[in-house]
């Protein structure tokens, strides 16, 4: 096996100086890079960076925990993490969690063994003693969609409560008053707070909550088809509900998709909304009446503060991120009058 020895022995350099060129210091001549580049290229050989992390101490990549990278919003998640990462030449190492506290520990765990210089964490499943442990271990990790007591700085949401609120008053703008509203089943902050959103919103126009209207799963395609079978199995679409709000786009994406089988017809015969304004919210037909929730802006500020923490600088005081709604086509109107279909006169 091709080792660093034999790169510096083929360049006629020291073995520190490959090692400068590799790791990317500026402090090699031209003439020694080069030749470290040509040798490095004819002998195939590439540094270990296991062994240069427990060398430096130092991986230069950086963590994120996610609940399933097969979730649109964490994808984009992904994508928008390693863009704002790449031009610092660092790399990104994923984890999963699939929203069980067993696997999110595990994954955090594996993480902080790579000694990542940033570590971001999405956890559903774990509970705020094990994530307080974890930030105190651990004093650049961060949090998105989830806040903790204390941590809030290292802390990022967006404005659940406001979102949600945008989304209900929406529908009841277009004239809907028996809203059925699908949620999370994960006790966590932004499942509370949009909860909250949806009761205000309501009580604000004098709407009784009708507890059958509510329903929660797994946030995910499979958790809002399950959802939209048990509004279906208990209560008669257009009648006793006329509309859906969602607690994610993609749970609206599994709902849509069930009622679509079942033969109703969005938005003419249930309206629905969703949350987190995804590409996948714009593809749906119809397209889908949602919040925005950016994902982008929120992975750009998780990876900034985990490495100003890392480096020991402060970072901005804890705040909420702004959110929007973004109207398409999935909402009816139920102010318009119904015009009969014209019937000519013979």
């Amino acid at each position: 096996m091709t080792t660093i020895r034999d790169v510096a022995r083929k360049a006629s350099v020291s073995v520190a100086t490959v090692s400068r060129v590799l790791n990317g210091s500026n402090k090699v001549s031209q003439k020694s890079k080069d030749a470290v580049l040509a040798a490095q290229k004819e002998l195939g050989f590439y540094l270990n960076a296991n062994a240069r992390a427990l060398a430096q101490r130092d991986s230069h990549t950086i963590g994120i925990v996610v609940s399933d990278v097969s979730d649109p919003y964490f994808g984009a998640m992904i994508h928008a993490c390693d863009d704002a990462i790449h031009d610092k030449g660092y790399n990104l190492i994923v984890g999963q969690g699939y929203h069980n506290d067993a696997r999110e520990r595990r994954a955090i765990d594996d993480l902080i063994s790579y000694q990542c210089r940033g570590l971001i964490v999405h956890a559903l499943a774990l509970d705020e003693p094990t994530l307080r442990s974890y930030l105190d271990t651990v004093p650049y990790m961060v949090l998105i969609n989830r806040v903790i007591k204390g941590y809030e700085s290292r802390c990022l949401a967006c404005d659940n409560y406001q979102g949600e609120r945008l989304a209900i008053d929406e529908l009841i703008a277009h004239g809907h008053r028996k809203i059925a509203y699908i949620n999370s089943c994960h006790p966590i902050l932004d499942t509370q707070e949009r909860m909250q959103g949806y009761f205000d919103s309501l009580r604000a126009h004098d709407i009784e909550c009708d507890p059958r209207l509510m329903v929660s799963g797994e946030p995910s395609l499979e958790g809002g088809a399950s959802a939209a079978q048990i509004l279906l199995q208990n209560l008669k679409p257009g009648e006793d509900f006329t509309a859906v709000a969602c607690y994610s786009d993609v749970m609206a994406a599994g709902l849509m998709g069930v009622f679509h089988n079942h033969g109703l017809n969005i938005p003419d015969d249930i309206s629905v909304t969703g949350f987190d304004n995804l590409f996948l919210s714009r593809c749906l037909i119809p397209a889908l009446t949602t919040v925005e929730n950016p994902v982008k802006l929120m992975a750009e500020e998780a990876i900034a503060r985990s490495l100003m923490l890392y480096e020991g600088q402060e970072i901005a005081p804890p705040h909420r991120i702004d959110v929007s709604l973004i109207a398409r086509d999935s909402v009816r109107d139920l102010n318009q009058p119904v015009h009969p279909e014209f019937i000519p006169i013979i």
